[in-house]
């Protein structure tokens, strides 16, 4: 029998209650979590089947997220060291050659080669550059290009990967002319 301030069962009762909100909020997550993993299992074989390895793609998102730019591009040349040392690769130290000039890109490719890839990846269009300079309108221009590259090829990467899930012939492009002369030749 309780007796008068006696809190215990509540307290009890609270915990239980405080403790099933929390499970089923965790319990959530971890549903989200298995279908993202999922997900990003199908992405990975679908990547292999054309032929892009996991562990590309584990790179270059790795060097995507990195707060420090700078330490892909140590580790990228690190790597070089390696394999020339155990002679896979021409040493990179050796003036002239093509591997020397990796990580050094001058700053106009770098602008656009970050633009590029921001377009390419349907990033926001918005460059880290004042708004108007020839560095922002390099970025800018370099996005768009990244941008038309992705929606003018997407389509028939699409149709090349729908047709080999269904082991068809892609259909032709919906702006050619199926009754033109040279295919009915």
């Amino acid at each position: 029998m309780t007796t008068i301030g006696d809190n215990s069962q509540k307290a009890e009762q609270q915990r239980r209650v405080t403790l099933a909100y929390y499970h089923r909020t965790d319990r959530d997550i971890a549903a989200r979590a298995k279908a993202l993993a999922a997900d990003k299992k199908a992405n990975r074989l679908n990547a292999k089947a054309a032929g892009i390895p996991s562990s590309q793609l584990d790179h270059l998102l790795k060097s995507f997220e990195a707060e420090d730019q700078q330490k892909p591009v140590d580790k990228l040349k690190r790597d070089m060291e390696n394999l020339a040392y155990l002679g896979l690769i021409p040493d990179p130290n050796i003036k002239g050659d093509l591997f020397s000039r990796v990580d050094r890109v001058d700053a106009e490719g770098m602008i656009q080669a970050k633009g590029f890839f921001a377009g390419l990846n349907g990033l926001d269009r918005v460059s880290c550059y004042d708004a108007g300079s020839s560095d922002d309108k390099l970025w800018l221009s370099s996005y768009d290009a990244g941008r038309k590259e992705y929606e003018t090829e997407l389509p028939d990467i699409m149709a090349r990967i729908q047709a080999q899930a269904t082991k068809e012939e892609p259909s032709p492009p919906a702006d050619s002319d199926p009754f033109s002369e040279d295919e009915a030749a």
